[in-house]
């Protein structure tokens, strides 16, 4: 939209300096004059802010051409005034084809109104009112394409609600899909241990109670009935361990031993603050025990190293795998050294991972952090794991 304000400061200058050609001109006022001037700007005043249709703004506008040809004629004053005043209306008031005829007759009509005048006054008025024009042209373009991104702006913020409120119907759809899962999940469960497990422990209750009735007075029965017991025991937690494999999900399975190094990770940021990201790549395959065992004693040893000797506050951790190996990156961002002597961790870690045929390597420089690198290829297992798990727990 145009600038009401400054376009109402516009048309009142310009009819000021139409008053003051009027009067230097005829140097004193008379009725015929004041007349004039005052159905002139009744007129225009009028087409500018009281009527709303556009036939009869133009019939204002074609009365004020006439108005203004054969009044200049008469009372005189300045031609290009006369011929601004009107081209502002008409670009402000008027659109598409009217617009443009009324242009084109403001040009001819300022032809005809400077003819009186000198070849060069009349140029410079005709030349001053085409570029005039040419302004206003400009002006409307500009701020038509101003309204354009203003509405494009304003659908792309509907459509951006839109999205935001769809986005949060779904995420309240899936948060109760996934709590209908849940209770349903719990009370199959439920019913699961109530069916085996509380059945189990029922029968095992009587019949303990029925050795212990008996077991002074007859041996024999009692040595059966613990034998039966024993059975059923046993058919029993076979039942409740096949329950638990079934609920137990594939994949955390596969993918225990990573999942065990992020649980690793996570209790290392809370008891330390430090910031661990841990990251892999989308194609993974299962560790099997003794890699998974290697990788998480390295990550747990380079972890106690980054805080302990270089005062680390960052640490990223990636997994690359491939699919005839495994190459995981240890990098902080601790104060490092310039020469390294090799102390039980890492010795410990080089150890772990040449007993399984893959390799070992690291780097470090003054004030860039310390970075670890190992690579174990997918089919080699360390022979001895057992036998370290068996004296770690003794």
């Amino acid at each position: 939209m145009w600038n009401k304000k400054l376009l109402t400061a516009i048309r009142y200058y310009t009819l000021l300096l139409i008053m003051l050609g009027i009067v230097m001109e005829n140097k004193q006022l008379n009725n015929e004059l004041i007349i004039f001037i005052f159905l002139f700007i009744i007129n225009n005043q009028l087409r500018f802010f009281s009527l709303d249709s556009a036939f009869h703004k133009a019939i204002s506008f074609i009365i004020e051409l006439i108005f203004i040809t054969l009044g200049y004629k008469y009372v005189g004053g300045y031609p290009i005034f006369y011929l601004i005043l009107e081209a502002l209306d008409s670009n402000i008031l008027f659109k598409g084809k009217l617009k443009t005829l009324f242009n084109m007759i403001i040009c001819i009509q300022g032809v005809y109104i400077s003819g009186a005048q000198s070849l060069e006054i009349e140029a410079i008025n005709i030349g001053l009112l085409i570029i005039f024009i040419a302004v206003l042209y400009f002006v409307k373009d500009e701020n038509d394409k101003k309204l354009k991104a203003q509405e494009l702006y304003d659908k792309l913020r509907g459509s951006e609600e839109k999205l935001k409120n769809a986005n949060r119907d779904l995420e309240i759809y899936a948060s109760s899909i996934e709590e209908i899962t849940l209770l349903r999940e719990r009370n199959r469960l439920s019913r699961e241990i109530h069916d085996s497990v509380g059945h189990a422990l029922s029968t095992i209750a009587i019949q303990l109670g029925a050795i212990e009735t008996i077991v002074g007075r007859d041996n024999n029965s009692a040595k059966e009935l613990t034998k039966e017991l024993r059975r059923f025991t046993q058919d029993s937690l076979n039942e409740v361990r096949m329950a638990v494999r079934e609920i137990k999900p594939k994949e955390f399975k596969d993918y225990e031993g990573i999942l065990i190094i992020e649980e690793l990770i996570n209790s290392f940021k809370k008891l330390t603050g430090v910031d661990v990201r841990l990251s892999f790549t989308k194609k993974k395959w299962p560790l099997n025990p003794d890699q998974g065992f290697i990788i998480y004693r390295i990550i747990q040893e380079f972890l106690a190293n980054s805080v302990r000797h270089g005062k680390a506050t960052l640490v990223h951790i990636f997994m690359a795998f491939s699919d005839y190996n495994l190459v995981v990156t240890l990098k902080d961002n601790g104060q490092g050294a310039e020469n390294i002597v090799e102390g039980i961790g890492l010795k410990s870690m080089k150890e772990r991972v040449k007993e399984v045929g893959g390799d070992f390597s690291y780097n470090t420089k003054i004030n860039q952090g310390f970075l670890v690198k190992i690579e174990l290829y997918k089919k080699e297992k360390l022979k001895i794991h057992s036998k370290e798990t068996e004296n770690g727990e003794n």
